[in-house]
């Protein structure tokens, strides 16, 4: 198999500056008519009970998301910069993804100002290519 050469970075998004950590992904909704992606994290209070939520993460212009889970995860951030725990969300520059995007849909976006957000809890790791800068729903 081909290494591949692109060294993603990752950048904490000043969006989410504040925000709570250590919460896990607890709902993926998307609502494919109006194209909006909305993310719930909360925090566990029982074992036998779902998670209450703290704040959500609406994207409204998004080109496309992936999400992996557990132990998948963390190979999948080995390449990544170690030292910005402070915060769930992060861009990702380059970004594999995307340049992934780019070459399933033969260019059509390139002139779009796309970027990679990075939702990693401890349970999910779920990267969107959104067109817009989300907004945070405090709950």
């Amino acid at each position: 198999m081909e290494a591949n050469t692109v060294r993603q970075m990752t950048t904490p998004w000043s969006g989410a500056r504040g925000l709570t950590t250590g919460l896990m992904l607890t709902e993926v909704y998307q609502d494919v008519w109006t194209g909006k992606l909305l993310l719930s994290m909360g925090m566990p209070t029982k074992i036998d009970t779902p998670p209450q939520v703290i704040y959500q993460l609406q994207f409204d212009h998004v080109f496309g998301y992936r999400m992996l889970e557990g132990a998948d995860v963390l190979n999948f951030m080995d390449d990544e910069d170690e030292g910005s725990s402070d915060t769930q969300i992060h861009l990702i520059t380059p970004s594999r993804f995307l340049i992934w995007f780019h070459q399933q849909s033969q260019g059509l976006h390139l002139d779009d100002d796309i970027q990679h957000y990075r939702i990693a809890s401890w349970d999910y790791c779920v990267d969107v290519l959104a067109g817009q800068v989300p907004q945070v729903l405090v709950k």
